[in-house]
């Protein structure tokens, strides 16, 4: 089964593909077919300055199983038209590709040698690509099957991730749909089965997406595994918290941001500052004179002398008095404390952990990651985007004594959104984001998104009602639908609107039936087949009350990129159909229609 489609779309699918076994590497692949044009101009053209593959010979792309007709074509275009070219090629050669474009070694894959064609779709290489059907039955069962069950699939990348032997921390990323929490799941179960007995831990950074996950392995396993807990990492550090130390209260910014105020009040530093610097140093776990005394602060912004650390210390230090004296403290000390426990055997830790999600995890958390898992072998998996990054900072692994060199990939295939979607989405962003090239090749075709101008909010309001009947007329069911909003007054003007109409409408954070409304912060690892983003105006992506609140430069940056990846997350949440609309002017984030 190769393509499904209505007639004419199947048979021009037909006339635009090849199904070969490619002469160097053995192995099967499905090819777009080069135009004659395409071809013959390779000959003609003049090779681009600065072609990126133009360093590479013949004999080795073709030893890494790019198509003969393709050598050519790749050798002697610019990076952008690679990126075109690499749609037409199977995934483990766009994967080849990508990695010879970053700069790193590519070595041939082993030839598959074999001697009829039943032994060919019988190789294990053949084998993670091609699902082989036994019986008529087995396809009724594939084709019957929910959506849900096909993100189980692994392609080669993904397998080599979850079945590796690492010496120590691993790491995956990829851009939104590229399987990242896939990869996670499988990897419990393999590490689960791989270590029976020895407890294996899956966690995220909230509650929803842990439950999620728990549902998945178990759908994935049949049952749950008995050596597996699932739980979201912050329940787990305050079950952990009072199991050593006892009953704990937790304050959040309102609690302890008016007393630092208060207690800072006569330092020349505003209080945007001096939240900041306390909430650095109650991340890093700074709490004594000497680990803040040492401890770098290159990026911060503002220098300080060594008299005005000493002056925001003894704050600080009196804010943590007062919070102790109450028996409370914040999440990032749960986790300092709870690290300390761990690592001085009040607690016992995990064989190795699985977390999902981390690009939201900051020094408090990844350091009690380290800590849950015992070092060693297979020890921490970690998937991540740090394009999806919203709420905390880019932290310093290396700091952190997270190694992951020679231990970390990045997934580049999107399984989940069209390529006219993931291609907006991606144009959110940087090219870079810290140090990562971006950049995903989407195998699915679907509409081109809708995005809408408008004068006031009401005729947006109007627009988007009638863009919902829409979908829901192409046969999509109301909870395959989500309506997202910057910020939660805008997100329940939606729901009320969407009721008044007659239309089934139920928050994220909601049980019931109906279109799902809420923020863009809510759907974060969520998908839908329809996604309609309400409010891209520029006055909210970024949110200009937020801003104002960050006089230091420094924090402003780092503010501004946070409301980048929130667009991000925003436009990467549907499957097949994607609406924006904005009334004034329109967010600087928002790609346009190029």
């Amino acid at each position: 089964m190769l393509y499904c489609g209505h007639h004419d779309e199947a048979y021009d699918w037909a006339r635009r593909h090849r199904v070969e076994v490619h002469q160097i590497t053995g192995e099967i692949q499905i090819i777009v077919i080069q135009t004659k044009e395409q071809a013959e101009g390779a000959d003609s053209v003049p090779m681009e300055v600065g072609a990126p593959l133009a360093r590479y010979d013949e004999d080795y792309l073709l030893s890494l199983g790019v198509p003969p007709d393709y050598v050519k074509p790749l050798r002697y275009a610019t990076e952008d038209g690679i990126l075109e070219l690499m749609k037409g090629l199977p995934e483990t050669v766009q994967e080849r590709i990508w990695s010879l474009l970053e700069g790193k070694p590519v070595p041939p894959p082993p030839r598959i040698q074999v001697q009829s064609a039943e032994e060919l779709l019988s190789h294990p290489l053949v084998r993670r690509q091609f699902h082989l059907l036994q019986s008529l039955q087995e396809m009724r069962q594939a084709l019957g099957g929910p959506w849900e069950a096909w993100r189980f699939f692994l392609h080669p990348l993904q397998r080599e991730m979850v079945e590796a032997r690492f010496g120590g921390p691993a790491r995956v990323t990829g851009g939104a749909g590229t399987g990242k929490t896939v990869v996670a799941i499988h990897r419990t179960r393999t590490l689960a089965r791989r270590y029976p007995g020895a407890p294996i831990l899956l966690t995220t950074f909230n509650k929803g997406l842990a439950q999620k996950l728990k549902g998945a392995l178990r759908d994935l396993h049949g049952e749950e595994l008995p050596n597996v807990h699932v739980e979201h990492l912050h329940s787990l550090a305050l079950r952990l918290y009072e199991e050593a130390y006892g009953p704990i209260e937790i304050w959040t910014e309102e609690r302890y941001r008016p007393l630092l105020e208060e207690l800072g009040g006569g330092l020349p530093f505003s209080p945007g500052f001096l939240l900041s610097e306390w909430e650095m140093v109650d991340a890093w776990g700074l709490y004594t004179w000497e680990a803040y005394r040492g401890f770098s602060r290159e990026g911060r912004g503002t220098p300080l002398s060594a008299r005005e650390r000493l002056a925001l210390f003894e704050v600080f230090q009196r804010v943590w008095e007062a919070m102790a004296a109450q028996g409370a403290t914040t999440f990032n000390g749960v986790c300092h404390r709870v690290r300390a426990a761990l690592e001085g055997g009040r607690l016992p830790r995990f064989r190795a952990v699985v977390a999902d999600e981390t690009q939201d995890f900051g020094p408090a958390e990844l350091m009690l990651l380290r800590a849950l898992a015992e070092e060693g072998e297979d020890d921490l998996f970690l998937a991540l985007d740090p394009g999806q990054r919203i709420y905390k900072g880019p932290t310093s692994w290396r700091a952190l004594g997270l190694e992951v060199q020679g231990r970390s990939r990045r997934l580049r295939v999107n399984y989940r959104t069209t390529r006219e979607i993931g291609e907006l989405a991606e144009r959110a962003l940087p090219p870079e984001v810290e140090g990562e090239v971006r950049g995903s090749l989407a195998l699915l075709r679907g509409p081109k998104p809708e995005r809408r101008g408008f004068n006031r909010e009401g005729e947006a309001l109007e627009e988007l009602v009638r863009w919902v009947r829409w979908v829901l007329g192409q046969g999509l069911d109301p909870s395959q639908v989500a309506v997202l909003a910057r910020v939660h007054n805008l997100a329940e003007r939606v729901g009320e609107r969407l009721r008044q109409e007659g239309l089934p409408a139920q928050r994220l954070d909601g049980e019931g039936e109906g279109v799902w409304y809420g923020t863009v912060h809510g759907a974060k690892g969520l998908e839908f087949r329809a996604v309609a983003l309400f409010g891209a105006n520029a006055s909210l992506f970024p949110l200009r009350t937020l801003l104002q609140k960050a006089p230091d430069p420094q924090e402003k940056a780092l503010l501004e990129e946070r409301e980048r990846s929130l667009l991000y997350v925003a436009l990467s949440r549907p499957r097949e159909y994607l609406w924006v609309g904005y009334w004034g002017a329109p967010s600087p984030y928002l790609p346009g229609e190029g």
